[in-house]
């Protein structure tokens, strides 16, 4: 079953945001796909970056979860972020 990743930061500095995870999806989505990855889009709402990403299956995403890449993006991204909320969604 196809599922996604919903990460929202709320933020006051949503361009620092948008730089780290615009570099993360060229470097590692667009240029080279890991294994089951369908697709991802960021964007930006009244003061949150919302970064979704859509999986073939739950291994799929796992997978990247546990990457080094995938954990520093998201540590740079808390450095500005207020809050962040991770979800699971079936597509």
């Amino acid at each position: 079953m196809a599922i996604a990743l919903r990460i929202t930061f709320e933020t006051s500095q949503a361009d620092h945001i948008l730089t780290q995870l615009r570099a993360y999806k060229e470097r590692e989505f667009d240029r080279n796909p890991p294994r089951g990855f369908l697709g991802s889009r960021i964007e930006e709402v009244d003061g949150r970056v919302v970064f979704q990403s859509d999986w073939e299956n739950d291994d799929a995403l796992e997978y990247t979860l546990d990457s080094a890449p995938f954990e520093a993006c998201l540590d740079l991204c808390d450095i500005y972020a207020d809050d962040r909320k991770d979800e699971k969604v079936e597509l």
